[in-house]
């Protein structure tokens, strides 16, 4: 099939979405207003004639619809409902499937009126809303969409990359985040909450995976809080090097303030880290609390000290989180086996528009 998908072509999530597609033989066209990730993917970058965001992606309507008109897409997906997804929505091409990820319905839909407009009217011309967490499902159907247009299913992980390490964890208490540098994931609160840390455990270090726009500032703070030697910065790592540094870990800690499925969560989860997550609704679909990870409440860096320390505590319940979670993920968490009931719904979807 001919896949046209409107994106932000910077983000992990849309390239490992496109080359899905290209992978299964899929003749797929990216359309964005950024700049590419991945220079493979057949891609077609627009420069928007405006400085705002909805303008800017307005200002190049009549470009959109003439590189649809050219490519001729059996379907069209917008992955992000606002912006994306409302720009998808005005072109008419059908099928027309939107696809959330997660900030667009969590965070975007409550912060404005013009948000609240896009996001309603690109679901209420979608043929098919995509969603991956429970949380995001529920959202969806409050805002009137039927069951029956909405996918949940999980962007999962590369099993051949994140598994269970070989020869165990470390001795050396090893406390890892691996999430972005931005104010969302609030990875301050694990600066905050170190000190603690190294109190009952002096040998414990901070591994930090993941750049952004905090990161001079909380390299800033660890230097503050005379902790630059136990915090490493690594920056943006490749999959395999960042599956390396999980294996080596001992505790995953994600200090997010909102969230859909978290792939980072499950990468961690697939190579028997055990995870320390911010008590929120998304990671309360993955993690039970006490048997398979521990929670601590969002943006309380003595509460997240006093779990990670019991966490480093207590060899049993990490050792049984380990089997727990490998087994979750095989269940549920493959991106692969879950991204072909993506491709099968697509299918379908054109399938009934050619009957």
């Amino acid at each position: 099939m001919r896949i046209a998908v409107l994106a932000d072509a910077s983000l992990t999530h849309v390239t490992r979405w496109c080359n899905y597609f290209i992978g299964r033989g899929h003749d797929v066209l990216l359309i964005t207003f950024e700049e590419p990730a991945d220079y493979k993917i057949n891609t077609v970058k627009l420069t928007p004639y405006f400085p705002t965001k909805l303008g800017g992606y307005l200002s190049r309507f009549l470009s959109v619809k003439a590189v649809l008109k050219s490519f001729k897409p059996h379907l069209l997906n917008s992955l992000y409902i606002s912006g994306y997804g409302f720009l998808g929505a005005l072109t008419k091409v059908k099928p027309f499937v939107v696809s959330s990820l997660g900030s667009d319905l969590l965070v975007d839909y409550q912060s404005s009126f013009i948000h609240k407009a896009q996001i309603l009217y690109a679901l209420k011309k979608a043929d098919l809303v995509t969603v991956d967490a429970e949380n995001l499902k529920q959202r969806v159907l409050t805002l009137g969409i039927s069951e029956s247009r909405i996918l949940k299913f999980y962007f999962g992980i590369d099993g051949k990359i994140f598994n269970p390490p070989d020869n165990g964890k470390k001795e050396k208490p090893i406390i890892i985040s691996t999430r972005k540098l931005y104010p969302i994931y609030n990875v301050n609160v694990l600066l905050e909450a170190a000190e603690e840390i190294i109190k009952e455990f002096p040998s414990a270090t901070f591994v930090i995976c993941g750049s952004g726009p905090e990161e001079k500032s909380l390299k800033r703070k660890a230097q503050d809080l005379g902790m630059a030697g136990k915090f490493i910065f690594k920056g943006t790592l490749s999959q395999h090097d960042l599956a390396d540094e999980l294996k080596k870990a001992t505790i995953y800690v994600s200090t997010s303030l909102s969230d859909s499925t978290s792939v980072s969560l499950l990468e961690a989860m697939a190579c028997g880290t055990f995870p320390v997550v911010s008590d929120i609704e998304a990671n309360r679909e993955w993690i039970n609390d006490s048997k398979n990870g521990l929670l601590f409440k969002p943006g309380d860096s003595k509460d997240l000290s006093r779990v990670i320390i019991k966490a480093l505590k207590d060899s049993e319940l990490r050792s049984k989180a380990i089997e727990i979670n490998y087994n979750l993920i095989q269940e549920k968490g493959l991106w692969e086996t879950n991204m072909a009931m993506v491709e099968e719904k697509f299918n379908r979807l054109i399938e009934n528009r050619d009957k």
